[in-house]
Parts: C-alpha cells; sequence; structure tokens
C-alpha cells in the first residue's frame, strides 16, 4: 500500500468538490489480491472505495463519496479475459480502457460502444455508473459481473462463470442489475455486449436555431417512435444558455444562437438510406433542418470538425473532443487545468412545451449565478432522453467554482421540480439523489440487502447508498 496518509485529494478533481481525506491507496492487480484486501480490511475495520481509472470527470474524478477511505485503485486490473467473436461478448477487468479493447475488435465483425470520453477511460466503471455511449446507453451492455462481497467471497451474475467464461443469462433470478450504481461489491470484471459492426455509418449533423429545440427533439421523438430502421442513438446537444451579463465561460466555437442535431446510423446501405429519408420527414417543419448532412463516417477526414465524432461513430475512441472542451493537450492534465467542468444527469422529456419550461427555468439560475451551461439530450430510448448538462468554469476566476456548483445545486432542485429525476450523480449528491427519488419501502429493501451483504458498511460508503 501506498502511505498516503489522510492526504487530500486537492487537486486531483477538475470538478472542484469538497476535498475528502483518504486513509491510502492500494493497487491490487488480480482477484485474489483484491479479496486479500477486503479480509485484511475486514479484519482492520478499514473503509475501501474502489475506483477504476478515476476519470470520472465532473462527477468527482477519482475522490471518494467520503472521508478516510482507503482508495482501491483497480486500474492495473486491465486483462481482457475472453473474447467470444461468434456471439459478440468481451469479458473485460475495471482496468481495462476504451483504446485498449477497441484495438483488440479492430477487424472483427464487432466494435465497442465508445463514449465521447477520454480514449483511456474505464469500460467497466463508465457502463457501472450508467453513462452513455455512441450508440446505446452503456448500462444495455452490462451482460454479467464478477464481484468480490465484503466478507472476500466471488459472486458472479448473468451467466459469467467462476471461470470468466460468459453463457449468455441462465435460468434464475439475475442480480447483474443490482451492482449497477450500487455498493453491494468490488467489481472485477464483466461480460460486456458488443456492436456488430455494420456496412454503412452514416453520420448525421446538423445546426439549428436555439428557438427550434422543442420542436426538434418532438420531432426527433416521433421518428424514433414510429420506428428508426437503423441503429444508433441521436443526440441534440451544445445548447448553451448563457447569463446576461457577468464572467462566464463556454469551449471555444459554441454558439448559444445555435443548437446541434448529430448522431450515428448503422446497418445496411438501403437501410441507412431509408432511415435518413425518415428522418428528414420528421424534421420538416423544424427551421434549419433543410441544412441537415447525413455523410459517410469513413470519408471524414482529420481536418474536417466532424472527424472525432467520425471516429466515435465507427467504434474508435478519440481524446479529441474532451481535450479541445477543457483546453488540454493531454487527458493526464484535466484534472489539475486551468479549465474546471462539473455535470449534472437528469432524465429528460422530448415534448416540445416541457423543453421550454424547462430550459426557461435553468435560464433563471444561469442569470442568478452568472454562469453558463451547455444542455444535452441522448435519445436513449422512444420515451426520455438522458439529459447531460455540463458546466465550465475557469479555475483562475474568483468564485467561479463557487458559482458553479451553486449553478449545479439549483439545476438539480429546477429539475427534480418539473418532474427531472436525477439518473447518475456526483460525489457530493449521490445518496441525496436517492433518498429524494426513492420511496421509504424501496430504501429500507436496499438497507437490508446492503446490511445482508455488508453488515459494517465498509465497501464504498456513500455511493448511491441507503
Amino acid at each position: 500500500m501506498q502511505d498516503l496518509e489522510r492526504l487530500e485529494l486537492k487537486s486531483h478533481d477538475v470538478g472542484g468538490h469538497q476535498p475528502r481525506s483518504v486513509a491510502g491507496v492500494d493497487a491490487p492487480r488480480s482477484l485474489d489480491e483484491v479479496r486479500a484486501l477486503v479480509r485484511q480490511s475486514m479484519r482492520t475495520g478499514r473503509r475501501l472505495y474502489p475506483i477504476s481509472t478515476g476519470r470520472n470527470w465532473g462527477m468527482g474524478s477519482a475522490v471518494p463519496v467520503t472521508d478516510d477511505n482507503l482508495v482501491v485503485n483497480l486500474s492495473g486490473m486491465n486483462r481482457i479475459r475472453s473474447l467470444d467473436l461468434e456471439a459478440g461478448y468481451a469479458v473485460i477487468e475495471p482496468g481495462v480502457t476504451q483504446a485498449q479493447l477497441a484495438a483488440v475488435l479492430h477487424d472483427t465483425p464487432w466494435m465497442l460502444n465508445v463514449t465521447n470520453s477520454c480514449a483511456d477511460t474505464s469500460v467497466v466503471g463508465n457502463a457501472l455508473d450508467r453513462g452513455d455511449g455512441t450508440f446505446r446507453s452503456r448500462v444495455h451492455d452490462v451482460a454479467g459481473l464478477e464481484a468480490v462481497l465484503a466478507d472476500g467471497s466471488v459472486v458472479t451474475t448473468g451467466g459469467l462463470d467462476p471461470a470468466g467464461r460468459y453463457h449468455g443469462r441462465v435460468a434464475g433470478p439475475d442480480l447483474t442489475s443490482a451492482f449497477v450504481q450500487h455498493n453491494l461489491g468490488i467489481v472485477t470484471a464483466m461480460a460486456v455486449a458488443l456492436v456488430p459492426r455494420p456496412q454503412t455509418v452514416g453520420l448525421v449533423y446538423g445546426r439549428m436555431p436555439r428557438d427550434q429545440v422543442g420542436v426538434a427533439l418532438d420531432a426527433m421523438a416521433g421518428f424514433l417512435r414510429r420506428g428508426n430502421p437503423a441503429d444508433g442513438m441521436l443526440r441534440v446537444r451544445e445548447l448553451a444558455l448563457v447569463p446576461s451579463h457577468g464572467d462566464w465561460f463556454l469551449p471555444k466555437g459554441v454558439d448559444p444562437g445555435l443548437f446541434t442535431v448529430m448522431g450515428p446510423l448503422l446497418g445496411s446501405d438501403a437501410t441507412v438510406e431509408l432511415a435518413e429519408e425518415l428522418l428528414r420527414k420528421a424534421l420538416i417543419e423544424v427551421e434549419g433542418a433543410e441544412a441537415l448532412r447525413v455523410v459517410d463516417a469513413a470519408e471524414v477526414g482529420p481536418d474536417d470538425p466532424l472527424y472525432p465524432r467520425a471516429l466515435m461513430s465507427q467504434g474508435i475512441p478519440t481524446c479529441l473532443g474532451v481535450r479541445n472542451a477543457l483546453r488540454v493537450s493531454s487527458c493526464d492534465q484535466i484534472d489539475a487545468g486551468e479549465t474546471g467542468f462539473l455535470a449534472l444527469m437528469p432524465l429528460m422529456p422530448t415534448h416540445a412545451r416541457r423543453t421550454e419550461h424547462i430550459l426557461a427555468a435553468l435560464q433563471t439560475a444561469v442569470d442568478a449565478h452568472t454562469t453558463a451551461l451547455m444542455v444535452e439530450w441522448n435519445l436513449v430510448s422512444r420515451h426520455m432522453a438522458n439529459g447531460v448538462i455540463q458546466i465550465f468554469f475557469e479555475r483562475g476566476v474568483p468564485d467561479a467554482s463557487y458559482r458553479a456548483h451553486q449553478l449545479r445545486n439549483d439545476g438539480n432542485c429546477l429539475l427534480r421540480g418539473h418532474g427531472c429525476a436525477i439518473y447518475r450523480s456526483d460525489i457530493d449528491h449521490a445518496a441525496a439523489d436517492v433518498w429524494s427519488e426513492t420511496s421509504t419501502a424501496s430504501l429500507g429493501m436496499l438497507h437490508r440487502l446492503k446490511t445482508a451483504l455488508d453488515p459494517d458498511g465498509m465497501l464504498s460508503p456513500g455511493r448511491y447508498g441507503a
């Protein structure tokens, strides 16, 4: 164990959250080492907080939820245990990065559902926190898990066997989802469902006037409900709300007067062509939609601003987008860089009138705290969208971090008041978000489950805990 007694992780969080003290850092490299660490902690009473690669930017990075935890850094557990190229599954450990798994899948019939974040982020960690990929929500990639419980025993779920082979979901209750956004054990392996590599990837891109966002969301939701013949997830993004005065900051190139429609259409040539036709018909009454482009992702060159998105739509992770937004040349600089970043993630409606009411409420908070934000809708289903609200601030500006946090806090309350529950939490709100949206009976059930598996509350205290 690295001796970092009561280290305060002040400089290791791009979000500028309140610092937590930690008891130390340990970096096990195998399942047996994790089990030994857990058993030792049972004897000493030391609480453990596992991280994958610690790049949970905007939500707390590698910082634990509570003080005095031993941080368990799993980045050294980076084996791809098995790869099934017939059925399309990979069994991987928490330290396996997007870049590592995507490289192994190169020239195979399968590709990774990559996120918009850094190529060196953990596939396992992001999926367990319900991150969104390019093609679908990553929670749908979680097929089965291996986890170490608080007594040092090992469980497997979803058809992942103790030898690390994935068979598919077997008869009986499947406890896989119980380990998503919870703290019942330390996940040491995951069976990840891969994405079939399509014949064609059409990349949708269009910029439209700000006042058309509600109408556009309505139209795109209708397109999905009537049946999108292609695979892939569409996004409405880069909708910026800026205060009427004050010192605020947005990434370079963001225009508050416009928003972007973007996403991949995956399938055969004919399927993608039909999907494009139906999407254009759905957007026919949206001002500015006539300029919508659908380009072949494979033909987008490095000099094109769409290049990062084209790479991701082909299952190739890239750091270009996150580095440009946070003004760094290396992702290793993000947590100590000049640009601060917070994220707020609510479930969002796609109805035009409700959308405009929500944006009007958020605008009042933006004006009150003289801090800008950007809103993104990831259309993960035919029913609603996963929202991503991004707040950027300059760390060198006095009170900028404070105002950004106040904006996120007020935004959280305003969104809940409009019926928008939070689906993914930061370290300052992980417990509160669970309590605010969960019934008393359900909280009691979660407490009984946690108490049965971890009676001393040793694993990840405060992380989505009841």
